[in-house]
């Protein structure tokens, strides 16, 4: 339990306040774009991945193919469903980390406009005079 504890505090610990908003939106759009260049590499990496696999797969059909009724036959098919699998785990972790990418985004997106509403509150003002 105290585990928890010690991790729910280090978190709330590390919220921003609302004086030093500036440079906490530098903060996060220096850890979004950051984000968004590994995502780029990431997606080279899957393409250069998946561009192997075909050049591999390729010939490894064509013995499967003329060796069908042997057991190299049956070696290079399962080492053609190796690779398409592989490459399908890539396809998956580049999903996954887009969405968590995407998720990270929209969350400080609303953090960072929450932090806004609290400093406007906190100056005396509302909301919505700002606005016209």
């Amino acid at each position: 339990m105290e585990r928890n504890e010690s991790i729910s505090e280090r978190l709330l610990s590390r919220l921003p306040q609302p004086a030093n908003l500036k440079d906490y939106q530098e903060e996060v759009t220096s850890l979004l774009a950051e984000n968004e260049r590994r995502l780029r590499r990431n997606k080279w990496a899957v393409v250069r991945v998946w561009f192997f696999i075909v050049v591999v797969s390729a010939p490894f059909l064509w013995m499967a193919g003329t060796h069908f009724n042997t057991a190299e036959g049956n070696w290079f098919l399962g080492l053609v469903g190796f690779w398409v699998l592989f490459g399908a785990i890539e396809i998956a972790k580049y999903e996954h980390n887009q969405g968590r990418v995407e998720l990270l985004k929209e969350l400080k997106q609303v953090q960072l406009q929450i932090l806004e509403l609290h400093a406007q509150l906190s100056k005396g003002g509302t909301p919505m005079s700002g606005k016209s």
